[in-house]
């Protein structure tokens, strides 16, 4: 059943700040929100669904709008020109209208969106053009994710139509390109933003250039997840120039272990690495050179979970939840972190990270 919620609150027109929570309610928003026009954020996460019309965008000083997990962004978002937080809106896979209107929203500073699994390949690039499009106009962007529409689901989506992307927010400091968001390699553009302090990306190649683009051209950096598909054809190597000297969290999620190795001065502040990888894929060894880094307190391990025809579920429950798999991790990278001076601590994580 619907709950007409704004009729309740119709008569609150001093209203600034409202947020709707109802598990498994269905939420009308209806004209009368017209009322509320001193109304500037509006969150209706904590609801499952909701459906919103036009009559928002009469909300005069609107700046912070979050929606239901995977709300469709609507064609008019690009009159709510104030929008400074827009989040968790699925991107459409029938009009580009929305994506396009996203680039009227030069205030944004928080953009989180999902994408749809696009069904041909000739709209996943007309998709992503739009959206290259749009986000090089946001210059006031800070905080930027995007993820897959569902976590529980693997979505391919070539990210290279964003590789040649200029992006004017050089104040970004969070950029979060979630599974499913792959690039060829790392963009060039990823150098240009230095006041970042979180990246999360995915690329199929990692050349020494771009090690050298992380490690010297973010000199903000304090946390990255480098996810890296398979096992990689080329070798790794961090050095003491191309570290990353404030970097506190590293993320590596790939199956070929040994191709990570650091080097005498590599990220020398570095407290925690974390290891994801697919017990049947990983080459049964640890990254090289761990006593390179003096700071480090911690080692985690996950295993990798597909969510795709690439492997059967079934097949995947039955090989990589085996005593012997565990052993074995447990072996590697405890007998890896012993061997350090600093003896950092080694937790083999339970429940698996999809990929």
């Amino acid at each position: 059943m619907a709950l007409d919620v704004m009729t309740i609150i119709n008569q609150l027109s001093q209203l600034r700040y409202l947020k709707v929570s109802g598990h498994c309610k269905s939420i009308m928003l209806p004209c009368q929100i017209r009322g509320l026009g001193l109304l500037e954020t509006l969150d209706l996460s904590g609801i499952s669904n909701c459906s919103i019309s036009l009559e928002i965008v009469d909300a005069p000083r609107l700046s912070h709008l979050v929606m239901p997990m995977n709300t469709g962004l609507p064609d008019w978002i690009g009159k709510v020109k104030l929008l400074r937080t827009l989040r968790w809106f699925i991107l459409p896979m029938d009009s580009l209208e929305g994506i396009i209107g996203l680039g009227e929203l030069t205030s944004l500073s928080d953009l989180e969106l999902s994408f749809p699994n696009v069904s041909t390949e000739l709209l996943k690039a007309a998709w992503m053009t739009a959206l290259s499009d749009s986000l090089g106009k946001l210059g006031n962007l800070k905080q930027l994710r995007v993820s897959p529409p569902n976590l529980l689901k693997a979505v391919a989506l070539r990210a290279d139509a964003l590789s040649s992307l200029s992006p004017p927010f050089r104040n970004l400091e969070l950029l979060i390109l979630h599974h499913g968001c792959t690039f060829s390699r790392v963009p060039r553009w990823i150098g240009h933003l230095h006041s970042l302090r979180e990246l999360w990306l995915g690329a199929k190649h990692v050349l020494e250039e771009d090690v050298t683009i992380i490690g010297t051209k973010l000199p903000s950096l304090i946390h990255l997840s480098l996810r890296i598909p398979g096992v990689l054809r080329e070798r790794i190597i961090i050095g003491g120039s191309t570290g990353s000297p404030v970097l506190r969290g590293f993320l590596f999620d790939c199956d070929g272990m040994s191709s990570l190795s650091f080097e005498a001065g590599a990220m020398p502040a570095l407290r925690e690495l974390r290891l994801i990888l697919d017990a049947n894929e990983w080459d049964k060894a640890a990254p090289g050179g761990l006593h390179h880094l003096p700071s480090l307190e911690k080692i985690t391990t996950r295993r990798a979970l597909y969510m795709t025809k690439r492997r059967s579920p079934k097949r995947q429950r039955l090989t990589a939840t085996g005593e012997d798999i565990t052993a074995l991790i447990r072996s590697v990278f405890q007998e890896a972190a012993d061997a350090l001076p600093a003896r950092p601590e080694f937790e083999p994580r339970a429940g698996p990270v999809l990929r």
